[in-house]
């Protein structure tokens, strides 16, 4: 049953259809559509950058919007992991004489690298979205990204006109979904990865942004949120059954937003920490969203903590200024104490240097983001215990998603710390302090690593690790089978593709 205030929702203006992005304020509105490309040619850059310095392979676009082939494999697949492998991420970079301006904005292809105990085959497709279909038609950029100017810009009429569904992959209730925080879910169809539709999750949701990090529960409950820009910046939870329709939705008022891409659920909890990268329009230059991001570290960074059977039960925590991307997990214990993981920098120098201008083929050193604890306390208080290590990229087992977790799973610090600072997949054991890796050597690029559980698993950790990885001295990709219990003695198998794949950024594995 829907439990939502329909009257609530509507009345926010969220709806694509009644405005969309036309009634932000008007100067990000001209701005947006008055940008100009400007800085040179990136393209010819980006060019020059490759050819000395191969490691920025994992940034060019594919040879084909469609890839397929078979795997050569190196040592033997588990006979029982059997199932897709799906990952996102943005991968068309140039277009019509032009290249993007930052990492996030490319169009997105889904990759699908499909084990059936014996062999490894591989398909992606590009996102053929609305957006891209539109650029087709008219054989050039229309629409601007969150870093990427567009002089001459079609009107927005919403924000799905620029949705390029680049971030990640949802399998749920039989669906398969591709993810962007901007904007809508896009549906695709299973076997042939084609681009279907935008998915709407109930009556007057159509449009209204849905995180690429929605987190289900080993009930099947999905929990997410999305941040809507009009008429002004607010938060919108869902409750999503494990059927697929919706429980409730609500639009929540958390004061200065910008960037907030990942949560947590607990037990009774959502909690959601925004960093003080915020939305301020009128500093808008050159164009582009990104500039309308100001770092403002005197607000710290804020945590909401909302009840999961009451949206409207609600508390608030302060924590220091850091900037993160990424979550592993959180739990609750019975007094009420929350604690959870987070990924934290101290600055948001990787999305407004390192991430951009890679683009053009320069490596801008950022502030490096730590592998953090932290606990709330019923009262107020906090602690916050952060590691000397790099981390990116947390994933825990499915099955202890909201629940007190032991390990979690990360991309780590290469050993020699060379130009790829996450070179190592690691394990952290929480409760022993300990840590197990693997480096994948220079000339590699490892990338997100998720746990896929053995049927009828009997621990947290009884089941493989599996991720990709870009060669770029051999200019090929691939995909490693770990043994989550071993992981220092490296990949218990590798399977070879004879071609390369653009570095994405998130990935869920479907068991057959």
């Amino acid at each position: 049953m829907n439990t939502w205030s329909r009257r609530q929702l509507l009345g926010s203006t969220l709806l694509a259809g009644a405005g969309g992005l036309a009634n932000l304020t008007v100067p990000f509105v001209r701005a947006l559509a008055g940008g100009s490309p400007g800085g040179g040619d990136w393209s010819a850059d980006f060019a020059a950058s490759l050819a000395s310095r191969p490691m920025l392979l994992g940034w060019k676009s594919p040879r084909a919007d469609r890839l397929a082939g078979t795997a050569r494999i190196e040592g033997r697949l588990p006979a029982e992991l059997r199932g897709t492998l799906y990952r996102n991420g943005p991968a068309v970079h140039e277009r019509f004489g032009l290249r993007y301006r930052h990492w996030f904005d490319g169009d997105g292809m889904v990759q699908a690298f499909r084990f059936d105990g014996a062999a490894l085959t591989h398909r992606g497709r590009v996102m053929h979205t609305p957006k891209l279909a539109r650029e087709l038609a008219a054989g050039r950029r229309l629409y601007p990204g969150l870093g990427t100017p567009v002089p001459r810009a079609a009107p927005v009429r919403g924000p799905d006109d620029l949705n390029s569904a680049n971030i990640s992959v949802l399998d749920h209730h039989g669906e398969l979904l591709a993810l962007w925080e901007g904007g809508s879910a896009s549906v695709l169809d299973r076997e042939t990865l084609a681009w279907r539709g935008f998915k709407s999750w109930g009556e007057g949701l159509e449009g209204v942004p849905f995180t690429a990090h929605p987190k289900v529960e080993p009930d099947g409950t999905l929990w997410a949120f999305g941040i809507s820009l009009i008429p002004a910046m607010r938060l919108v939870l869902y409750q999503i059954a494990r059927d697929g329709s919706l429980v409730k939705a609500r639009v929540v008022d958390a004061g200065p937003l910008g960037m907030v891409h990942d949560f947590v659920v607990t037990e009774r909890h959502l909690v959601i920490v925004i960093p003080p990268l915020v939305f301020e329009p009128e500093a808008v230059g050159g164009g582009v969203l990104l500039d309308a991001l100001a770092w403002r570290p005197a607000l710290g960074s804020r945590v909401l903590v909302v009840a999961k059977d009451d949206f409207d039960d609600r508390r608030w925590y302060q924590l220091p200024a850091g900037f993160g991307f990424h979550h592993g997990n959180g739990w609750e214990e019975t007094s009420g104490v929350l604690r959870f993981d987070h990924c934290v920098a101290d600055d948001a120098t990787l999305v407004s240097e390192r991430f951009r201008y890679i683009m053009r083929g320069e490596l801008r050193a950022a502030a490096p983001e730590r592998y953090t604890r932290f606990t709330l306390y019923p009262d107020g208080r906090s602690d916050v215990e952060a590691t000397p290590e790099w981390a990116e990229f947390p994933r825990v087992a499915p099955a202890v998603v909201g629940k007190r977790n032991r390990y979690v799973y990360t991309l780590g610090e290469s050993d020699d710390g060379g130009e790829v600072p996450l070179r190592r997949v690691e394990r952290r054991d929480l409760e022993r302090g300990t840590l197990d890796g693997f480096d994948f050597g220079p000339g590699v690029i490892p990338e997100e690593h998720v746990f896929v559980p053995r049927r009828n698993a009997a621990a947290e950790d009884d089941g493989w690790l599996v991720g990709t990885f870009l060669d770029y001295a051999r200019g090929v990709s691939g995909v490693t089978v770990f043994d989550p219990r071993r992981i220092g003695e490296g990949p218990i198998a590798r399977a070879w593709l004879d071609y390369p794949l653009p570095l994405g950024f998130h990935g869920h594995f479907s068991p057959a």
